[in-house]
């Protein structure tokens, strides 16, 4: 492991307290306050902590780093709440959009060059627009937050290339498929009963794992 991946890592485990203190305030539904420091159990610190690491550490063959670190941390907040309550906040997919534009265009100032944030913000208008289609035609199988995060995972990935979105959405709807078949599969009734599958953990883990492909 390098020094840079590293520091990453230890950064995001040491964040993570208050990332667990978030998922407790975001899956409770609270709207004020929900991003001061509070205490909460292990159990939901090491998940935190783990999703978090696991998410750093394959999002480390992106670039510019600092917005793959964002979209990771955040990401794993966001995955954990998803997965226990079916919601991705808009109260924190708006900031973590801010942040991450911010530093796109910081790395466009620096790199000197606006082809990939200009590419990335195609990507995130094209894939922002084919989920709020999907949105509209099928409301039971997916959500506004599910349309918020794919745009912003797109635009991430589409710094890196085209080639990157449209992996990571076949990747983010094998996962989805695999998740629904391995709920219905535990439940009583078998894959006679329709599952409601949270969409922010394969859309996080497609985008990342679009990175390694």
């Amino acid at each position: 492991m390098t020094w840079p991946l590293l520091v990453s890592v230890v950064a995001a485990v040491a964040v993570s307290p208050l990332s667990a203190a978030w998922t407790a305030a975001l899956a409770a539904g609270q709207h004020r306050g929900w991003w001061r420091l509070r205490p909460v159990s292990a159990r939901r610190w090491a998940t935190v902590a783990a999703v978090t690491a696991a998410l750093v550490l394959l999002a480390a063959a992106g670039h510019p780093s600092v917005a793959w670190w964002l979209l990771a941390v955040g990401g794993g907040v966001l995955a954990v709440v998803d997965a226990q309550t079916e919601l991705l906040p808009a109260r924190l997919t708006y900031p973590l959009a801010a942040l991450i534009a911010a530093a796109l265009v910081a790395a466009a100032v620096i790199g000197g060059d606006a082809g990939p944030l200009l590419r990335a913000g195609l990507a995130a208008l094209t894939v922002g627009v084919l989920w709020l289609a999907l949105w509209f035609l099928s409301p039971r199988t997916t959500g506004l937050g599910d349309a918020r995060l794919a745009a912003l995972t797109s635009g991430v990935l589409g710094w890196v290339g085209w080639a990157d979105v449209w992996q990571a959405l076949l990747l983010t709807f094998l996962l989805a498929a695999l998740t629904a078949v391995t709920m219905a599969a535990r439940s009583r009734r078998g894959l006679r009963r329709t599952v409601t599958v949270p969409m922010g953990p394969a859309l996080l883990a497609g985008a990342v794992l679009a990175l390694w492909l």
